[in-house]
């Protein structure tokens, strides 16, 4: 006994609601079907939201699995597909619809439509082009429609993106702005748009997962590593609409992006610090612990000076008042790969620290914030001044103290530019991709101009400094009470450990135990002549009065 395949399909997925039309419209004739005929419907297969314009559902939908089946003879000479009419099968050019008809109706398997109660199959020869001529004019008449409607929503779609480029084309809007009805614009709602800012800082310093779970502590909305991804991806935040459109599957698809639609959570520079972070993060190799809140802000950045291998941050408990006390241990000596005695207490080596920025403070001369020199070094020699230079110069190359002169202030104002300018053109070549046929010129000149101002801000960024590297983070201290105000916050020793690694800057320690003496060795990579050295001596216990503070127990808990 012949059995009966029925094939439902639909465009979107609004379509295949329950009560709507086109669901309802295939799926009821279904058992008139079998009490005319007494074929029984065995098995109903639907393909959700899926476009037969371009021949889709016979490529990657449920059709094709039906047609699969239909060549292997799992579904048997004599058996019907059953659909509403021969457009839910294929709306592709005629040629390609009656290749799709004829590969059903050649393994001797019935085609009936309910629509106009028809069956189609070989089984009269005489009648052969008498159904190949009914087939191809139906695909004829359902592929035009198709065409015309694709057009037409295309044309209507186009309409409504060369309109985002000066005016509002819509009032939904995402999070970190709303729609102001009187002025007709949007803005930026404050405590979203905080939280949006502070994702940005912490990803220059944190991955994604631990960004979203300093943020959960306080926001309005639970945000999670899909939601961060999707605000980088629309560029939202730094006032760009991200334009879409259906293709033919019903599925969004991206178009292009409109810059200056919203304004300005955050500035293209921080945009990219934080992505560049991200990248930096995914390709780099120091994948080392992460230690609890970050309290190791030498990691990645310190060595055992003897064996010149990295150092394990170790928190232990110790004595009857239980306190937390932090070691930085050698890596080999943790691994057991030697014996190296290399074992420091973080507060000695965080001291060390102090102990430098000190030293380099009270030896500069000049204070970079206000270019004014210090009224105590007056009266020193040429020579004392020339080594003071050299002093002054380790500091402001460590720290990159801003410099407020009008070079400097220059070429930040043209990198600014530059930046801005490169993440236009990023986003106009992404747009550019998804044009079909012939590009605008008007298109072509945006790229063209674009592409212009970005050559003539390199150049002059070269003649200016020579170099196109961004500028590195930079931490504006002066003091090493600074340096203790930083260590006090989470943030505070993001940035500090961030600051080392993207300098470059590493530290050599070892200790003299029989006289509690810190050496270290602080260098930046490619700068052969940095090469600074200190030392300091400390107390058994509260090391770290000499810098206003007995210990770091108020933080480190």
């Amino acid at each position: 006994m012949p059995k009966a395949y029925a094939y439902v399909r639909w465009s979107t997925a609004s379509q295949g609601e329950e009560g709507r039309d086109s669901h309802d419209r295939q799926t009821t004739p279904l058992q008139a079907f079998t009490e005319v005929t007494g074929v029984p419907v065995v098995e109903t297969v639907i393909d959700k939201g899926i476009s037969a314009f371009r021949g889709a559902n016979a490529r990657i939908g449920q059709l094709k699995g039906l047609l699969d089946r239909i060549e292997s003879g799992e579904i048997e000479h004599g058996d019907y597909i059953i659909v509403e009419s021969i457009d839910r099968l294929t709306r592709q050019k005629l040629t390609d619809s009656v290749d799709l008809i004829q590969s059903i109706l050649k393994k001797g398997v019935r085609l009936h439509t309910v629509f106009d109660n028809k069956t189609y199959s070989y089984d009269d020869p005489s009648r052969d082009l008498e159904t190949l001529i009914l087939v191809g004019v139906i695909a004829k008449r359902a592929h035009e429609e198709s065409d015309t409607k694709s057009k037409r929503l295309k044309s209507v779609w186009v309409k409504k993106r060369d309109t985002a480029e000066t005016n509002v084309i819509g009032k939904r809007c995402p999070y970190g702005f709303r729609f102001d009805e009187q002025s007709q614009s949007f803005i930026i709602v404050e405590d979203e748009a905080q939280e949006i800012r502070q994702i940005f800082d912490l990803l220059k310093h944190v991955g994604v997962l631990e960004s979203v779970k300093q943020v959960n502590k306080h926001s309005k909305r639970r945000w999670t590593r899909t939601a961060v991804l999707q605000l980088i991806n629309s560029k939202s935040p730094i006032g760009v609409l991200r334009l879409q459109r259906r293709n033919e599957n019903g599925t969004k698809a991206f178009d292009r992006y409109v810059p200056n639609y919203f304004p300005k959570i955050i500035d293209e520079i921080e945009f990219s610090a934080a992505v560049a972070a991200m990248k930096t993060r995914l390709n780099g190799r120091n994948y080392g612990r992460r230690t609890p809140h970050h309290y190791n802000i030498f990691r990645h950045c310190i060595q055992c000076e003897e064996h010149k291998c990295g150092m394990i941050f170790n928190l232990q408990i110790l004595g009857t008042e239980k306190k937390r006390y932090a070691y930085l241990v050698c890596s080999n000596r943790a691994e057991r790969v030697c014996e190296c005695s290399n074992r420091i207490r973080f507060e000695l080596v965080f001291g060390t620290f102090l102990a430098f920025v000190r030293q380099l403070s009270e030896n500069r001369y000049i204070d970079e914030r206000t270019d004014k020199k210090r009224k105590d070094f007056t009266w020193f020699s040429q020579d004392q001044y020339k080594q003071m230079d050299t002093v002054n110069d380790a500091f402001s190359r460590f720290f990159s103290v801003r410099d407020t002169s009008a070079p400097k202030e220059e070429i930040r104002a043209k990198k600014a530019k530059l930046t801005t300018e490169k993440s236009t053109l990023e986003m106009l070549e992404a747009s550019l991709a998804q044009f079909d046929g012939i590009i605008p010129n008007t298109f072509i000149r945006r790229v063209a101009d674009s592409e212009a101002r970005i050559t003539v801000l390199e150049s002059e960024i070269q003649k200016l400094e020579g170099t196109l590297a961004i500028e590195a983070e930079t931490l504006e201290i002066t003091t090493y009470e600074d340096i203790i105000a930083l260590y006090e916050t989470e943030e505070g020793r993001l940035k500090l450990n961030t600051f080392f690694i993207t300098r470059g800057i590493t530290f050599d320690v070892k200790i003299d135990k029989e006289t509690n003496l810190v050496g270290m060795d602080i260098r930046i990579k490619g700068e052969k002549d940095f090469n600074l050295y200190t030392h300091q001596f400390f107390k058994q216990k509260a090391p770290l009065t000499p810098f206003g503070i007995p210990d770091l127990s108020h933080i480190i808990k």
